[in-house]
């Protein structure tokens, strides 16, 4: 049976515009707290504005933006939302103070916000249906690898006071960005459907019923994994692994690497429970792995067991979030797991945080295990209600 072509240019184009967006985004994330901190002088409690600002602004233009796409022309939307992001990119040497850098922030996140909407959306249409699977779970690891590469180059250049440096290298990705998407080619066939007659307002614009279970649980994940984003460099320090803790991402990355190509395979040839429960499983051993760590041998491997675990899953959820839903709304089903993804993220940092006060950084993953168990129970409740609901559907 000939397979559909997946590694078009076009996707190739989305798939480096991905990677460049969040490099951008965790080369500021690494670099801007001791900007903040050893710079402008502020507070720590400032350090965390900055964090908390950017996500919650694009949280909130996120379902705005997938309706956006839904209704008008996806090339315009990421031409002119790449533009925007390169001129966030470009005001940060003139941030001089911390309330200019938080105004800024609101900003960049607005332009994040619309753009990982817009850019998700394309990808899902580039992708041939039979193939979704394995390259959302290619497309997805572009993400991975900026999730490495960022950081290193953000600390690297912040230990060295080059922030200006960081900036530049910014502008630049950004700038490239911009090259890219005006070349592309866009499909704008099923999913994008011009609405004629004016209406008023619907949440159902912004929000998709179907979708909603899905993210969910992929919130859940998401609010596990913030544990270690957050809080997995301060538990090296406390073990006295810091080294170690610099290789577990690279160990994380090359593991993904590894894994997604395949998961992403058998998640359409034999469904996405064959990849999902296994997943879940591995993601909780190396959770609990973590939480017992006293040995470098037992971080990395954490670290392996996790890129397996939760690196795979992540994709394979999204799939299912934009399967679940009609052609024209595939952007407000994008917009719901990236919005399930940051929400985790942000929510899990500060109630975690508290946790770790209270009961110790072990604590932090312990309940980790918890969450993905319940993310699992959750998982299988809506499958078994999907399976349900079918048979009757073939009764009838």
């Amino acid at each position: 049976m000939h397979k559909e072509k997946l590694w078009t240019k076009d996707f190739i184009s989305i798939t480096v515009i991905s990677f460049f967006i969040f490099l951008v985004f965790y080369v500021l994330l690494t670099a801007l707290p001791l900007y903040l901190v050893g710079t402008l002088h502020a507070g720590t409690d400032k350090v965390g504005l900055v964090v908390t600002l950017f996500l919650v602004l694009a949280i909130i233009i996120r379902p705005f933006a997938g309706q956006w796409v839904g209704k008008g022309s996806q090339k315009k939307i990421l031409v002119y939302s790449a533009i925007a992001f390169l001129i966030a990119t470009m005001l940060y040497p003139f941030a001089t103070n911390i309330w200019i850098l938080l105004l800024l922030r609101v900003f960049h996140g607005i332009t994040f916000g619309i753009i990982t909407t817009v850019k998700g959306t394309i990808c899902a249409e580039l992708i041939p249906t039979s193939r979704r699977g394995e390259g959302l779970s290619y497309f997805s690891m572009a993400m991975s690898l900026a999730m490495v590469f960022g950081p290193f180059i953000g600390l690297s250049l912040a230990n060295m006071n080059s922030y200006n440096t960081a900036f530049v290298i910014c502008m630049i990705i950004s700038a490239v960005n911009i090259v890219l998407a005006s070349l592309m080619r866009i499909p704008q066939g099923a999913a994008v459907i011009i609405h004629s007659e004016k209406r008023g307002f619907s949440w159902n614009d912004l929000f998709d019923k179907k979708a909603a279970p899905f993210a969910f649980a992929i919130f859940i994940l998401a609010v596990a994994y913030s544990g270690i984003s957050a809080f997995l460099p301060l538990y090296a320090k406390s073990l006295g692994l810091v080294t170690a803790a610099s290789y577990f991402f690279l160990v994380y990355a090359v593991f993904i690497l590894i894994s997604r190509p395949f998961s992403g395979r058998w998640s359409d040839k034999w469904g996405p429970r064959v990849v999902i429960y296994p997943c879940l499983m591995l993601f909780a051993v190396g959770m609990f792995l973590l939480s017992q760590a006293h040995s470098s041998g037992y971080l990395l491997m954490a670290g392996a067991i996790i890129g397996v675990g939760y690196g795979s899953v992540t994709p394979i959820f999204q799939t299912q979030i934009i399967s679940s839903v009609e052609p024209q709304r595939v952007g407000i089903a994008n917009s719901l797991f990236f919005n399930s993804m940051d929400a985790g993220m942000a929510i899990g940092a500060y109630t975690l945080g508290i946790v770790a006060g209270v009961t110790g950084y072990p604590s932090i993953y312990e309940v980790g295990v918890v969450l993905i168990i319940v993310a699992g129970l959750l998982y299988f409740a809506l499958t078994q209600k999907e399976k349900s609901e079918a048979s009757k559907l073939s009764l009838s």
